[in-house]
């Protein structure tokens, strides 16, 4: 027996099926090659967030530095001001800056050495309003 054929109207559904699938082919092709331009834009961001996070860290690193050694340069500082005879009550203020927020920067300084009669003399004139204020004038004056 021979073959049923096929009629004209199979024939064009058969192709138009063809033609779909076809296009849904290389419609699917085209996205998966989207997806993965994709993917390797999304690397991109990452490893440019890793390179910033590493630069990041090395400015930190490098502030933190530069701010180190500009904090023992002001301590050097304090610490000739204290050279000089002057309280730390005094030098503070002078400053413009707390006990603690003096005290912070000492310990960055030179080991602090024993204090001398003269040290010990200005700490205790330092405690008498009438003498500091006349010392603050003097350094102003000095200053000026």
């Amino acid at each position: 027996m021979s073959k049923p054929r096929k009629s004209a109207a199979a024939v064009a559904a058969r192709e138009k099926a063809r033609a779909k699938a076809e296009e849904i082919t290389r419609r699917n092709e085209q996205l998966i090659e989207l997806a993965a331009a994709f993917f390797i834009h999304e690397d991109e961001i990452e490893l440019i967030d890793e390179d910033a996070a590493k630069k990041i860290a090395e400015l930190q690193a490098t502030a933190e530095a530069k701010k180190d050694k500009a904090r023992a340069a002001a301590a050097s500082v304090i610490e000739q001001m204290l050279g000089t005879g002057e309280s730390k009550k005094s030098i503070g203020e002078r400053l413009g800056l707390s006990g603690s927020e003096l005290k912070s920067f000492l310990p960055l300084a030179a080991p602090a050495k024993e204090p001398n009669a003269s040290e010990a003399q200005n700490e205790d004139t330092a405690q008498d309003p009438a003498s500091t204020a006349a010392g603050q004038a003097s350094g102003v004056a000095a200053n000026a």
